[in-house]
């Protein structure tokens, strides 16, 4: 099947939305999505979890700025067609609609905005933003875990426990898998925001023991940009990515990162669904 990202063909059966779910954490309310192999009801088979950020892009089309979204749905279902994967629960968590793109860099940085020189006259650069991070992620391990272990037949383990986002989706979702070792194993780190707080995110890593093997993917387009009007932006997003992957690989033997470059790449859901497959062939999800 051709990949369109602007359509949807999924199984809505399949789709389950918990809305307003409580995140005691933040005091916050926020839907989160899962979304069930095709073969979760003719089976007692438990399945692997991926946990994924701006979960309303995830699936919904119709719910995306460009009006195109991962197409993980599908692309997991004609995986499992072609007898490729025994399948996956997928868990996306909206983000947070608060201050509008701001709501949303708050809970996936740990850390406040520390803009780079070629970032100091940007307007989106005013606002304090960024800080909730470390609660969000306890979120995730401490709340959302277990209440879909629960709920659903998960394999449990770190080792089928992943944890993947884009922009500064992908920033916290390496920094949950390096604090949080003993609950992930991967991450998907696609076009990674490490603008957003690069020397904190630096010294944290250096500071990381790597205590269990950890496999990371990470992908940058050489046309990322968070705004247009910024001419440095592309080669900040790339140079920096290019950096931090040397950094992981060079980190511990038990850290590996598999780094790809996509010529001509942009920052969009569109992008990520044309590489998300790659992921997946990368840490051999079958």
């Amino acid at each position: 099947m051709p990949l369109d990202p602007t359509q949807k063909n999924y199984d809505p059966a399949r789709m389950i939305v918990h809305e307003n779910m409580h995140i005691p954490q933040l005091g916050r309310k926020r839907h989160v999505r899962v979304y069930l192999p095709a073969n979760y009801d003719r089976s007692s088979q438990q399945f692997p979890v991926m946990y994924m950020h701006d979960g309303q892009n995830v699936f919904e089309p119709e719910l995306c700025i460009a009006g195109a979204s991962w197409q993980v749905a599908e692309q997991l279902d004609e995986l499992q067609a072609k007898g490729e994967s025994k399948g996956f629960i997928v868990v996306a968590i909206d983000c947070s609609p608060l201050r509008g793109h701001l709501g949303r860099r708050d809970e996936y940085s740990p850390w406040t905005f520390a803009p780079p020189a070629v970032l100091a006259n940007w307007e989106q650069a005013i606002e304090p933003q960024g800080g909730d991070g470390d609660a969000y992620c306890d979120f995730i391990v401490q709340t959302l875990k277990p209440y879909i272990d629960s709920h659903y037949r998960t394999l449990p383990e770190r080792e089928s426990t992943i944890i993947a986002g884009s922009s500064m989706g992908g920033f916290i979702s390496l920094y949950a898998a390096l604090r949080y070792q003993d609950t992930f194993s991967k991450a998907g780190v696609f076009s990674p925001a490490f603008w957003f707080a690069a020397k904190e995110m630096r010294t944290f890593i250096e500071q990381a023991c790597i205590e269990r093997p950890i496999e990371i993917y990470m992908d940058i387009g050489t046309h990322e940009t968070s705004d247009p009007a910024i001419d440095g932006f592309p080669a900040l997003y790339h140079e920096l990515a290019v950096e931090f992957a040397g950094i992981l690989n060079r980190k511990s033997c038990q850290l590996k990162c598999h780094f790809d470059v996509d010529n001509g790449g942009i920052h969009s859901e569109s992008a990520w669904a044309n590489r998300f497959l790659t992921m997946v062939e990368k840490f051999n999800l079958d």
